[in-house]
């Protein structure tokens, strides 16, 4: 059913090749990191900024995304960042290899144009998917998202055998106009553009719009503020997942010699866990069921912590990727249903917010706990999922959600 969606059908293909790119871009990127700094310190620092680029355009971006179409969006997004990831590609093909400060100013362009398409996918699948489907689809974004990684991961490996890291970041650039290209093609009934917002949206107006929609969407949860807590525990996932990548790196430098197909290995099997994960969403994408995912994630870190044996560690990955998207899953389809039809994108400018907030305040921690030692770092993120693990318990417990959100929409 879900494939004779033509939205439905059309966004999950653009996720998939987007995903194979950024599968490329991550593990490529990290590599590129350590082999100039030697130290998993540099690639948090470029996380923290892309979370600084985030905490910077959301504000704006949720009203902005209101007011516009939000397809066109995501293919302006999509070819912004092709162009970001290219100029990368470009000064290393001119000789003047990429430093970590070019790094980290790609990272904040890059920031804006993601988190820009992030607010516009959500929009477009709170306004273009039918309810009867969303819950599928958020997971099936998982999995499309976990299935592109895999391919982009296997073909980094490849391609590292004939070229170095920068070069393959082509990849990412050609997937990005794919997936872009792929979102144009859709035929919609109606464009979502709201052009009352639009017709007031000059820019020396920006500010004062945003404020309004803002002051006007936050006043609806004042008696709500459990929505607000789901909002900022959005940040927990995404600290989890990018925690991992960020070590993944010396954790194969330390325990398997540094062999780089072990790095793509133990990510791919993350994304083995979350591919499996989305084929039973019907059972474990639950309310009461959000703590124990979290706990779950804080075990696996403290898994990664106290063992060195390989069993383990891939057992880690793939535990931690099957919880990981089910957390996930349910606190974006809750979100989305939740919001009013006029405030989806501020909505989800508020969610990657929350994220962007916790991977300020947490990475640079990460980061300066990986320099004590390997262990320290995966200490960290298992003590601040275990904090994100008791904290979900109020939301399982006090959100009350409409009829049209997840528990409804989830039912057989």
């Amino acid at each position: 059913m879900i494939w004779r969606n033509p939205p439905a059908r059309a966004l999950l293909v653009s996720i998939l090749l987007s995903s194979i790119g950024m599968g490329v871009y991550v593990l490529a990127l990290g590599q590129m990191l350590f082999a100039l700094t030697g130290s998993a310190q540099a690639f948090a620092i470029v996380l923290t900024l892309q979370g600084i680029g985030a905490v910077c355009v959301l504000p704006f971006c949720g009203p902005l995304v209101d007011a516009l179409d939000s397809r066109r969006v995501y293919v302006g997004c999509g070819l912004a960042r092709a162009a970001t990831v290219l100029a990368i590609v470009l000064a290393d093909i001119a000789g003047t290899p990429a430093s970590v400060p070019m790094i980290g100013a790609a990272a904040l362009a890059l920031a804006v144009f993601d988190n820009m398409q992030r607010a516009a996918l959500f929009k477009f699948s709170a306004r273009h998917i039918d309810d009867s489907l969303r819950v599928r689809v958020n997971g099936l974004l998982g999995a499309a998202i976990q299935a592109g990684a895999l391919t982009g991961m296997a073909l980094l490996g490849v391609i590292l055998s004939v070229a170095p890291p920068a070069r393959a970041l082509l990849v990412d650039v050609a997937m990005a106009c794919a997936a872009a290209a792929v979102m144009a093609s859709i035929r919609l009934d109606a464009s979502d553009a709201n052009r009352a917002l639009l017709a007031g949206s000059r820019l020396r107006s920006l500010l004062p719009n945003a404020l309004r929609d803002w002051r006007q969407m936050l006043a609806q949860y004042r008696n709500e503020t459990v929505v607000l807590g789901m909002v900022a525990l959005c940040a927990a996932d995404f600290f989890f997942a990018n925690g991992l990548s960020t070590l993944v790196v010396p954790l194969v430098h330390r325990s398997y010699g540094g062999q780089s197909w072990y790095i793509a290995a133990l990510e791919a099997t993350f994304g083995i866990g979350m591919l499996v994960a989305s084929t039973l969403t019907r059972h474990t994408v639950r309310q009461s069921l959000l703590p124990l995912w979290l706990l779950v994630q804080a075990g696996t870190a403290l898994l990664l912590a106290l063992s060195r044996d390989p069993f383990a560690h891939f057992l880690a990955f793939f535990v931690g990727g099957f919880a990981n998207l089910n957390s996930l899953t349910w606190l974006l389809t809750t979100l989305q249903q939740h919001a009013n039809p006029g405030d989806k994108a501020k909505m989800a400018s508020l969610r990657l917010l929350a994220i962007g907030i916790g991977t300020i305040a947490l990475m640079p921690w990460l980061g300066h706990a990986a320099r004590v030692s390997l262990d320290s770092a995966f200490f960290s993120v298992g003590a601040a999922m275990a904090a994100f693990a008791l904290a979900s318990v109020w939301i399982a417990i006090g959100f009350r959600p409409h009829q049209r959100t997840i528990l409804a929409a989830s039912q057989p």
